[in-house]
């Protein structure tokens, strides 16, 4: 009978120690995970508690390279010995690859701990940051530096549309394709995000521009929504935003061709911008009402200009702040959703990774309260 050399007893140590260790983070990311869903209701002792115990296998898990090269050596001179007697190239047995691999792979996640443990320490305990700052208060550079893109953005906007309105559109009392200041727009796309996350939905947020002319905005709302489709009543505009959504790849934006008056599918978007797309008033209160009566209550309304606001508690439309309101909420609770809000954190896009890492459930638990580590949650369109 053959009996297990002492390398192959060692690979078995490994092989125990490497599954261990496994099963350890994951328990630990689990319990982690859980509290951090529970966000302004989570128990920071116990979350403290298990990020020291990650910190002691972090320890560990590095402890497994020596062994391993020691391991691997023996192995390399075996394999080497044995190629010289009986000819052919050196192969190590196939369960130390399979072994190598998983070790590897446990060791590069253990390597992202201090960045994960950091990502966790800022919700520990969440802080709340407001959802707008006064415009008066920002500092003079940066007021300067988003000047300068709204100004890139316009001449990008005109030059991807030089068409002119068609007849129809102004014979309805549309307006033509003009733009709100792409900077201001990110702000309220940027709270409206926020909110969306303090609503703690199962799903991922669809968005709906109003009047999308040429659909610029639909694009840039991609920064902060996974979808984001344009109504436009102009056929040329129409036809220019699909073909830019084409021409950039974009599946997940789609233009439609209709009447903001008529279109019966407010219900299906979690988001819908509209900034005053007719100039006429009697057919601007009828698309507001028409997007008040068929949206589901909740539903984040960014609607940047006065007469909304003016209108919105007849609407039955509560107030987050600035420019965005809420479907169907009444002002109380809206504002308790806004407060919700502000303890949302500021970063936006779940990050795209082909091989889910160990830290998968404290990433996502993180990224459902507006938090994540910037080189692993890479903002893509």
């Amino acid at each position: 009978m053959q009996t297990e050399s002492e390398t192959e007893i060692e690979i078995g140590k490994l092989e125990h120690d490497v599954d261990r260790f496994y099963s350890l983070i994951r328990t630990e990311c689990t319990e982690i995970a859980g509290m951090l869903y529970r966000h302004l209701g989570q128990n920071g002792a116990r979350i403290n508690a298990s990020q020291r115990r990650l910190t002691a296998l972090s320890r560990d898990v590095a402890g497994l390279r020596p062994r391993l090269g020691m391991i691997e050596a023996r192995l390399m001179r075996d394999a080497a010995q044995q190629a010289e007697a009986e000819g052919g190239r050196p192969v190590l047995p196939q369960r130390w690859y399979d072994l190598r691999v998983r070790a590897n792979r446990l060791q590069s996640d253990m390597n992202l701990w201090h960045e994960v443990g950091a990502l966790i320490s800022r919700q520990i305990p969440p802080k709340a940051t407001p959802l707008y700052y006064a415009y008066d208060g920002r500092p003079e550079p940066l007021v300067t530096q988003a000047h300068v893109s709204d100004a890139l953005f316009t001449s990008l906007h005109k030059l991807l549309n030089p068409l002119q309105q068609s007849e129809e559109s102004q014979q309805l009392g549309c307006f033509e394709d003009i733009g709100l200041a792409n900077s201001v727009f990110l702000e309220h796309a940027h709270v409206a995000y926020r909110v969306f996350l303090a609503q703690r939905h199962r799903h991922p947020a669809r968005f709906l521009d109003v009047g999308c002319g040429v659909g610029l905005k639909v694009v840039s709302a991609l920064e902060f929504f996974p979808s984001a489709d344009g109504l436009e009543y102009d056929a040329g505009y129409a036809r220019t935003s699909k073909a830019l959504f084409k021409a950039m790849g974009l599946a997940q934006c789609g233009s439609i061709h209709g009447d903001a008056v008529s279109f019966d599918k407010y219900a299906d978007y979690d988001v819908i911008y509209f900034y005053r797309p007719m100039r006429n008033e009697e057919g601007l209160k009828k698309m507001e009402n028409q997007i008040v009566e068929h949206a589901r209550p909740g539903t984040i309304l960014i609607a940047p200009y006065l007469s909304f606001a003016a209108r919105h508690q007849s609407l039955n439309c509560g107030q987050i702040g600035g420019s965005v309101f809420i479907a169907g909420l009444s002002q109380k609770e809206t504002d308790e959703l806004a407060r919700a809000a502000e303890f949302i954190g500021p970063h936006v896009k779940r990050r795209e990774t082909r091989v889910p890492s160990i830290w998968e459930p404290v990433l996502a638990a993180s990224h459902a309260n507006g938090h994540g580590i910037p080189r692993a949650t890479r903002i893509t369109v």
